[in-house]
């Protein structure tokens, strides 16, 4: 097992109380950032390093660089290889616990290596990220046990059944599914960390688990910053991950609802798809009317910037949109739907354009292309709004006072 302890490098910073210890688990840290895990994981161990707790990792591949950079961690630990066997507490899993185990794949020796690195570590806490993480917490004894969910994945499958589209009851057997799984893992669970109100208020209801404490995310505004280029007028982008059942109901429905409209008004508008992994679905949208495709691009910072909007049409899903505290730190201008606001703090304030039907769409993005002065206007109070109701400081100082409120627990 690959193992590096390292010694962080930063300038102390006190905390209220003494720095915790924790353990993040991961299957994988991607760079490209490209996944909100991989957003969500990254930024709250820096957050946290910053405050002055230590962090350490422990995932199935070593990252690249790029996807550590600039986090001080106090432990790296790779899972064990396929065969190798790992002195390490044994998992006690109940029997329904262990189908789970069994549907996911998760190796036991993976297991035992959490609950080895763990105790390595001296850790307060194991907090696990991802889907089908539960398992892990298996064979941890005597410390916090986190999981950092983001998204209720019961209403995350829920929110995309369609009535009307039979293509999307499948769906449904898959929120049955995990919100069995979250039921059945709950026992494990001191803590779980969601993104909105809505996702604590499902948590509490499909897992039954009481400690639910929300984090809203937040966003690097320094890697996201205004860009000034000049703007491609009558333009606007989307982006994200392209196999997301969120963003690709999203593109469907803006394609098919709202960019017919907007080419009877301005025929030579155009409307550019950045993200990885572009399903078939998403590909058959494009190369027409003005709809352009670019796949997998590591960094979209300046092609976004040359927009002169960005759109965000989502009529399904939970959590936080990452892409929209993105788009406001680089201080664009905004046309979203109501879903896109889902667990902002004081979305009202972000100057961005809601739009709920498709007349406002047309004439949201109308305005803004005819108004220069209106959309720099609009660019600049969305990064202020994001700068104050968004950081990753906040959602940080919010996880450790739950992780000290359990810690305070009786029995403790």
């Amino acid at each position: 097992m690959a193992d590096q302890l390292l010694s962080p490098d930063r300038a102390a910073v006190q905390t209220e109380s003494r720095p915790l210890r924790l353990l993040f688990v991961k299957d994988s840290l991607q760079w490209p950032r490209s996944s909100g895990h991989d957003v969500h994981c990254f930024n709250m161990m820096r957050a946290l390093s910053q405050l002055g707790h230590e962090v350490g990792l422990l995932t199935a591949s070593d990252p690249v660089p790029e996807a550590v950079a600039g986090l001080p961690l106090c432990l790296r630990r790779v899972f064990p290889s396929a065969g190798d066997v790992v002195e390490g507490p044994e998992p006690i899993l109940s029997r329904l616990q262990e189908k789970f185990r069994s549907y996911w794949g998760i190796d036991p020796q993976r297991i035992r290596a959490v609950g080895r690195a763990a105790a390595d570590m001296a850790a307060d806490a194991v907090v696990v990220v991802g889907l089908n993480v539960l398992p892990y917490l298996g064979a941890v004894k005597d410390r916090l046990r986190i999981w950092y969910a983001a998204d209720e994945w019961f209403w995350h499958h829920a929110s995309q059944v369609k009535l009307l589209k039979p293509g999307t009851w499948r769906e449904m057997r898959q929120a049955v599914l995990k919100g069995l799984y979250e039921r059945a893992y709950s026992s494990l669970l001191d803590r779980v960390w969601v993104v909105t109100d809505a996702d604590r208020r499902a948590m509490r209801w499909v897992a039954g688990v009481r400690g639910v404490d929300v984090l809203p995310n937040g966003v690097d505004s320094e890697h996201f910053r205004p860009i000034d280029v000049s703007q491609q007028e009558r333009s606007c982008a989307f982006w994200g991950r392209l196999d997301f059942g969120p963003n690709v109901q999203a593109l469907e429905w803006f394609c098919a609802r709202i960019w017919p409209r907007v080419r009877r008004e301005h025929p030579d508008a155009r409307f550019t798809v950045y993200g990885f992994q572009p399903t078939p679905p998403v590909r058959a949208l494009t190369g027409r009317d003005g709809i352009e495709l670019v796949p997998d691009l590591p960094d979209l910072r300046n092609e976004v910037a040359r927009h002169a909007v960005v759109v965000l049409p989502f009529v399904s899903g939970g959590g936080i949109k990452n892409k929209l505290l993105e788009a406001a730190g680089m201080g664009k201008a905004v046309v979203c739907s109501p879903a896109a606001w889902n667990g902002l703090r004081n979305p009202t304030e972000s100057h961005m354009i809601l739009a709920r039907t498709p007349g406002e769409w047309v004439r949201g993005l109308s305005e803004l292309w005819a108004d220069p002065a209106r959309r720099a206007a609009a660019g600049e109070g969305a990064r202020r709004w994001v700068l104050e109701h968004h950081s990753w400081e906040a959602a940080a100082r919010d996880a450790v006072a739950g992780l000290e409120k359990s810690l305070r627990a009786p029995g403790r």
